[in-house]
């Protein structure tokens, strides 16, 4: 037996091999995970989204899930044949491996595992899209008909809001409409707090790398460089702030050291005013001049050093809060309404328990 075959042998001999291999999943969290990014790709892209996702059917009478046990085999069909592509299987090769009955068994005596122990990972993203219908509905009239089915029942089917034990949780749709929401806003906001601070960090990231690059720019010039600025150039710098290439030149230079490279600039500036007609671009000039005096007292290089060192410390601090509070905002995205309103969570608890008997 070749390698290629003892991998395919060894493959599909125990589950635990198989799992890792081709799902990449080791414990019951991983396991959980992945029928859950399973079950969103079924709901909302597979073959059967039409029988399974509320925002595609017309009647809860075409909710249908016979077929999900045989999407789930071939999702993780696909994650094999692509695997087994990666490790320079040929077509032939992949062709029997997929045809193979045993293998295709295989696949399916894992998924019914699967379903058995987080099956309700599944239900719980076909409820999902219940209350995303509802969400559609910018009034409460103008609820889909196949909410109201949900609520009320059909001649073939029961409501899906029949508790287990007797009564409905809910009778009326504009109270789940409500109740959405009322969890949407709740979602929204905490979403708008996220984004805000985002925003901030976004722009503070921005204002230190831009710094840092000024400085380390600001190290290398030159005082041949430094007397080759022209008056007309210096004084777009200060006053063009919305051009993006003259504000990064502007920053560089504020950064110039103490000593003649300062001076030099103070003497552009002089040169500047003493040439200038307008009034305002007099004013301009000495402006700059006052400035460059600044930094001609404060441009030590142990200042210069310091602040470098201290924008890239911030840098790192703020870059590393940024990564997380994108993570909490995508973690806080994809939360299902029902974790933002108590009554949407027991109802989704009656309407899992009912699909679960469809």
């Amino acid at each position: 037996m070749n390698t290629a075959e003892q991998y395919i042998q060894d493959l599909f001999s125990q589950k635990p091999t198989f799992e890792k291999e081709v799902m990449q999943v080791s414990c019951d969290e991983d396991r959980k995970e992945i029928m859950v990014l399973m079950s969103k790709e079924i709901c909302n892209e597979s073959d059967i989204a039409s029988q399974v996702n509320f925002l595609k059917i017309k009647s809860i009478d075409e909710l249908d899930f016979s077929r999900v046990n045989i999407i789930f085999v071939q999702i993780i069909l696909a994650e094999l044949l692509s695997l087994l592509k990666e490790k320079n299987y040929t077509p032939d090769q992949i062709e029997s491996i997929k045809k193979n009955k045993e293998n295709l068994a295989f696949i399916y005596t894992l998924v019914q595992t699967y379903m058995r122990r987080f099956g309700a990972e599944f239900y719980k993203e076909v409820i999902n899209t219940f209350f995303d219908l509802i969400s559609i509905a910018d009034k409460a009239d103008k609820l889909s008909p196949v909410v109201i089915e949900a609520i009320a029942g059909t001649k073939n089917k029961k409501s899906l809001m029949e508790q287990h034990g007797g009564g409905q949780i809910l009778y009326k749709p504009e109270q789940a409409w409500m109740r959405v929401k009322q969890a949407r806003d709740d979602k929204n906001k905490k979403v708008q707090v996220y984004q805000v601070e985002i925003v901030k960090l976004v722009r503070r990231v921005d204002q230190l790398k831009l710094q840092i690059s000024a400085i380390a720019a600001a190290r290398v010039l030159r005082l041949e460089d430094v007397r080759n600025v022209t008056p007309s150039l210096l004084l777009d710098m200060f006053t063009e702030e919305d051009d993006i290439h003259l504000h990064t030149k502007k920053t560089m230079f504020s950064y110039v050291s103490t000593g003649e490279p300062c001076n030099a600039l103070i003497q552009i500036a002089q040169k500047g005013y003493a040439q200038a007609n307008k009034p305002q671009d007099k004013d301009d000039f000495k402006k700059i001049s006052e400035f460059f005096r600044k930094c001609n007292s404060t441009n030590t290089k142990y200042f210069i050093d310091a602040r470098f060192d201290e924008y890239k410390q911030e840098l790192l601090i703020k870059s590393d809060r940024y990564r997380q509070e994108r993570l909490k905002l995508q973690t806080l995205r994809e939360r299902p309404l029902d974790s933002f309103e108590s009554t949407l969570k027991r109802i989704k608890e009656t309407m899992l328990f009912n699909l679960q008997q469809f």
